[in-house]
């Protein structure tokens, strides 16, 4: 399974359940492989049989909340949160679980009390830390890097059905398109992608670029992206680590959807002009908000506003050539407003 091999993986746990009904973790760890791969009820099955052989297995019944809440059960889903954190009052992983789970329900104090016990259980837990100053709040500079890719390596198998399907997400399309409106030539050159995801803008610009490239913090999202074989080269990296240590020689820099869990984008703006070796273009997407700089909103994602973008333009010398606003994506069967920006440099 961490090898990423898959179908071998569900054939070695479908065994050991052949040659030992009764072993409880093995139901377990084929139900994590099975919601790894979308098939959430036989995952359901695979806990909720764990939990038959062995009540007391707290990670089973966390696991089962998990497949639950996204199955949208999430009354459900609150028992067995609360039946793991009864077994193991400590379980830091649980309480962040539960908490999410009432903050989908709309108990947002009982949520805040469930990210500080994941915190008193486990100090360092830096997802619960981020999640409790976007309920109370505060704003800080960026999403935790583990977080994040967490976040999408458990969302990979699903993430375009989700984001396109339901969530009605067509940024990639719409940034696309304000790309060749801003262009004569629309042959772009050297693109890199930053946040690339699964793909779902290079599946869009791949025709205009001579050279395409992609960077993500998800094992799995990139597994995703390398399979459409659109890519040039694709690399497993943080953003900023990236754009200070690579050579950076490209036409345009692009970003879609990425810098909602990035608050403080300075240093991205200083390293893409002050380390590409030409001049070019950098276009993105923002959670827009009217309000004057960039907050952490309760979703745990940032929202930036025009007047914070023009400011960094004018302190890293770019120029704001285009912004437009633009359906995001749907959050609760609304839509979130997103700005889409055209800067040159």
């Amino acid at each position: 399974k961490k090898l990423g091999r898959l179908e071998e993986a569900e054939a070695s746990y479908t065994q050991a359940i052949t040659l030992k009904p009764n072993l409880a973790m093995a139901h377990n760890n084929l139900g994590v492989l099975l919601k790894k791969l979308g098939r959430l009820k036989e995952a359901e099955e695979s806990y909720t049989q764990a939990i038959t052989l062995k009540p007391n297995l707290a990670m089973a019944h966390n696991n089962l909340g998990n497949t639950l809440k996204e199955l949208g059960r999430l009354d459900e889903a609150e028992t067995s949160y609360r039946q793991a954190i009864t077994l193991k009052p400590d379980y830091a992983e649980a309480h962040i679980n539960f908490g999410n789970t009432l903050k989908k329900l709309g108990r947002l104090e009982e949520a805040e009390a469930s990210y500080r016990k994941a915190i008193a259980s486990k100090p360092d837990y830096s997802e619960a830390k981020h999640l409790l100053a976007a309920l109370i709040g505060k704003t800080t500079n960026s999403a935790p890097r583990k977080y994040v890719e967490t976040l999408y390596n458990n969302y990979a198998m699903n993430f375009e059905h989700i984001l396109v399907n339901k969530l009605e997400y067509k940024i990639p399309n719409l940034i696309t398109k304000m790309i060749v409106a801003q262009n004569s030539n629309i042959q772009l050159g050297s693109v890199l992608d930053l946040g690339c995801g699964t793909g779902l803008i290079g599946d869009e610009i791949r025709k205009y670029c001579s050279n395409l490239e992609g960077i993500d913090l998800s094992k799995s999202m990139l597994e995703k992206a390398s399979a459409k074989n659109i890519y040039d080269k694709l690399q497993h990296e943080d953003i900023v680590e990236y754009l200070s240590t690579k050579n950076l020689d490209f036409n345009y820099f692009i970003s879609c959807d990425v810098f909602v869990y990035v608050g403080e984008l300075s240093e991205i703006f200083k390293l893409i002009k002050s380390r590409n070796k030409s001049k070019g273009k950098f276009v993105f997407s923002t959670e827009h908000t009217d309000r004057d700089g960039f907050f952490l909103e309760k979703s745990g994602k940032y929202s930036h506003s025009k007047k914070y973008i023009e400011s960094l333009c004018n302190e890293f010398g770019y120029k704001l050539s285009h912004f437009e606003t633009a359906n995001l994506r749907k959050e609760k069967d609304k839509f979130i407003i997103g700005g889409l920006y055209f800067l040159d440099f």
